[in-house]
């Protein structure tokens, strides 16, 4: 063939309007898929472009292959239709992740989408009005802008019929053979992911919808959130081999979660591992049971504590392993929580059994802004008692998700929702119904719109037995009409309402630490500008706006956590009163408008930069009792996290609970220390764990580690996420629960 020949064909080929429209198409996905996935993150790998690329080539075949089997007229409104539709879904996760640093799935949206819009709107338009926030809009909406400009030139050459006026052979090979390389490209992509194992995890057992995003891109994330949702009801839990669960108990060995030091040891095999002493010597656990339990007799405890204390485990009174042999749609889940080892009792079991608990999810809160003299409470209650001193808030689902993992031990599994699901079928997990059935006083509060995220149906299921109280249904009455509003005023007025009704249950919701976080438009900021501006000056330091504004805001919270303490002490039931106070995430309000690895202020507050999921989490949760100040503090150096707050309380306030029904640890028993985050990155006493580029890196560079202790750790990771899953999808505890009363 000549030359001449070959330019003519090609000249033949690419006035076809259907080649016209595919390249258009295809390049108007990968082109808003780039301008996403560059405005989200910072972090890229070369293959997570490939699969953009792929994906995006896919999807412009296979719409123009359909467009091009229609009229040229139907063509003219579909194409804008489809491009208006992508850009819309694109600006609404951009702006969802730039203010929650998180990718929200289909069901958070359908979820919580109403709820955000209203409780969120001046972030919203703030985020729209401004010229990040412009110019990354007009940037999505380019594509659907060069549509109506290029139009004619596209669409000139479409035929004015539909396929099925139009009767030559090439009028129907042509899009067929656009969707058939959609189709290639598509089949590509999988054979990438899962025959070369690029990010296999993430498409499969690891999936998470925000990985997904990250690697291959929003609208393939979209496609298997969709699948996900599908098979949520439907699809039988996939555990990995039980194998995995022995390895728990051996890995237990190199350092168990104890509230005292650890020491490295030589095992008989050579290798170095890390060993943790014993809870407390037997001495230690006689003086910390009369001084919390009260126990009147001090002569037989010390003779008590001359024997060696052989604890039991923190189970349930019901045959996993029997109702897994009985078969039905939760067998798999049986065989899963049966063959798991219980964590053990311990010296502190049962202390706080009998005492009132007030426990805070506190609005954005972080432990970076505690100090001994402008937050002396806060630092007060965070130095004595239970020290955690490497606490992370896994940040998914934002608030949500962080009251659920609080509430509940459970990693959410898809925001907004995963706390309605739960609750529809009523609860027998948390603390509220626990300490139900031992027959305190319970009440939840929470100085916002008591309807926000569906709480009036939600938070009424908690098991509080005095019910739930926000603003609307007669909390409003009571604290002042500003935003955000006063956690000090909330204290003060309900507190009222349960301190002589002892023993109580109180949970709180918070919120004076909310963004905005600018003194213009932050009521609590204002109120105390001036602490923190003079505490800055004492200090000679030179904080931001953005972090001096969000400071002041959370110095509300020290003022109710105060007015709390010091009541309880002026009551004479200090002693008898449990305080816990944990965040319900990191505080994304800071940098609304970065993405990770470009957080300005938030690397301002902590003091180093964020540039990880793991760095940005980490925060200070707290767990204090007045009868715990005259002792040293119980220090808890491995890593915690949010889950592990529920299991924890249970264990000290000697309830009835099955240990391997929460995916969180009772940090004061020999379960293992593991921090675990949604997209399957882990940390460990030993070190962490990048899921996606399948990267361990010890604490200690000269520690001897197993060979196959990652992947080890990541079969429990998972199977952790699974149970998180099927909890909800099969309404497991229900299920157990009905066993149990049987």
């Amino acid at each position: 063939m000549s030359l001449q020949k070959k330019e003519r064909k090609t000249k033949d080929i690419w006035s076809q309007g259907s080649v016209r429209l595919a390249v258009f198409l295809s390049l108007s996905c990968f082109y808003t898929e780039l301008v996403f996935k560059l405005s989200i993150e910072t972090l890229h790998t070369g293959s997570s472009f490939v699969f953009l690329a792929l994906f995006s080539l896919c999807a412009g075949l296979v719409v123009s292959g359909i467009i091009s089997l229609l009229p040229k007229r139907a063509a003219q409104v579909l194409v804008p239709v489809y491009l208006g539709l992508l850009s819309l879904i694109f600006i609404v996760e951009f702006l969802v992740y730039r203010q929650f640093k998180v990718a929200y799935d289909i069901n958070t949206i359908l979820n919580a989408a109403t709820d955000a819009l209203g409780g969120f709107g001046a972030d919203i338009r703030r985020l729209i009005f401004c010229f990040d926030g412009i110019s990354h809009i007009t940037l999505l909406l380019l594509p659907l802008i060069l549509w109506f400009v290029l139009r004619k030139k596209i669409t000139g050459q479409l035929p004015e019929k539909g396929i099925w006026q139009r009767r030559t052979g090439r009028a129907v090979c042509i899009p067929l053979a656009h969707m058939a390389g959609g189709a290639a490209c598509y089949g590509a992509a999988l054979f990438l992911i899962l025959c070369c194992g690029l990010h296999k995890g993430i498409y499969t057992n690891q999936y998470n919808f925000e990985s997904a995003v990250m690697q291959f891109g929003l609208g393939e994330g979209l496609c298997l959130d969709i699948r996900n949702l599908a098979s949520f009801k439907t699809s039988a839990p996939a555990f990995e081999s039980m194998e995995t669960e022995s390895v728990q108990s051996t890995v237990g060995t190199f350092q168990e979660a104890l509230p005292v030091s650890g020491k490295e040891e030589t095992v008989s095999d050579g290798k170095e591992v890390v060993q943790a002493k014993e809870a407390a010597s037997a001495q230690e656990a006689a003086i910390l049971q009369e001084e919390i339990s009260s126990q009147s007799d001090k002569t037989a405890q010390e003779n008590e504590a001359a024997t060696p204390v052989v604890y039991g485990q923190s189970v349930a009174s019901v045959d996993f392993a029997a109702l897994a042999a009985a078969g039905g749609n939760c067998a798999d889940i049986d065989a899963y929580v049966s063959a798991l080892t219980p964590s053990s009792q311990n010296a502190y079991t049962g202390s706080f059994a009998g005492k009132n608990l007030i426990l805070i999810c506190a609005e954005a809160f972080s432990g970076f802004l505690i100090d001994p003299e402008l937050t002396p409470t806060l630092y007060r209650l965070s130095t004595k008692g239970i020290n955690l001193g490497d606490y992370y808030q896994q940040s998914i689902a934002g608030t949500t998700g962080g009251e659920y993992q609080l509430l509940f031990g459970l990693i959410p599994t898809s925001g907004g929702s995963s706390i309605k699901e739960i609750t529809r079928s009523g609860t027998h997990t948390n603390m509220g119904a626990l300490l139900n059935d031992e027959g305190y006083f319970g009440m939840a509060f929470h100085n916002s719109d008591y309807t926000y995220y569906d709480r009036h149906k939600t938070h009424t299921k908690l098991g509080y037995s005095g019910g739930y109280m926000g603003v609307g249904n007669g909390l409003e009455e009571l604290i002042s009409p500003e935003w955000p509003a006063s956690d000090l005023e909330l204290m003060q007025e309900t507190l009222p309402m349960y301190i002589d009704k002892q023993p109580f249950n109180v949970y709180y919701m918070t919120v004076s630490g909310h963004s905005v976080y600018a003194f213009g438009n932050n009521a609590m900021s204002r109120k105390n500008k001036d602490a923190v501006d003079a505490w800055c000056a004492k200090k000679n330091l030179s904080f931001s706006e953005p972090v001096r504004a969000y400071i002041a805001a959370n110095l509300e919270l020290e003022k109710a956590v105060d007015y709390i303490v010091k009541t309880l002490e002026e009551k004479g039931i200090a002693d008898d009163t449990v305080i816990c106070i944990a965040p319900d995430h990191f505080p994304y309000g800071l940098d609304s408008d970065a993405s990770l690895g470009k957080m300005p202020y938030v690397s301002e507050l902590y003091g180093y930069p964020v540039n990880t999921y793991e760095e940005r989490d980490r925060s200070r949760a707290i767990i204090w009792c007045g009868a715990l100040e005259d002792y040293e503090p119980i220090m808890v150096d491995t890593p915690t996290s949010s889950v592990d707050i529920l299991p924890t309380l249970c264990n000290l306030f000697g309830v009835e609970w099955d240990s391997r029904l929460y995916v969180g640890r009772d940090v004061l028993s020999d379960a293992l220390p593991l921090v675990f985050f949604g997209n399957y990155d882990w940390k460990t006493d030993l070190g962490h764990y990048s899921a996606t580029g399948n990267i361990f890196t010890p604490t200690d560079e000269n520690a001897v580690i197993p060979e196959d202790y990652a992947e080890q750790i990541s079969g429990i990771v998972r199977n952790k996420m699974t149970f998180s899953k099927s909890v909800l999808s099969h309404d497991y505890y229900t299920h157990v629960y009905d066993a149990a009363s049987d």
